[in-house]
């Protein structure tokens, strides 16, 4: 069974819709259409505002970066100490 076609206009009132805050329910029922519906046209709409935007960087993947740079740092730190160590082993003096 195909579905029924939904204009761009109705889609649109669908987004203000849940913009203010009504749930997906009450949307379907006063645009005479399926919940599944409602939820596809706000998903729809959603991937379009996020493919606009320029991608940015939020706080945890700041926070991960940091972390990640801060443990290069340190596994550098041992290393130069493993290199240290294996030298007075030997009875090299470094």
């Amino acid at each position: 069974m195909a579905r029924k076609r939904i204009d761009d206009r109705t889609k649109e009132k669908v987004v203000e819709a849940h913009a203010r805050g009504l749930s997906n329910k009450k949307i379907a029922e006063q645009f005479h259409i399926s919940v599944s519906s409602v939820s596809r046209i706000i998903k729809e709409k959603a991937g379009h505002k996020k493919q606009e935007k320029p991608p940015q960087q939020d706080s945890k993947s700041k926070e991960i970066q940091k972390r990640i740079t801060e443990i290069e740092r340190r596994i550098a730190e041992l290393e130069q100490k493993i290199l240290y160590y294996e030298a007075r082993k030997k009875g090299i003096k470094p």
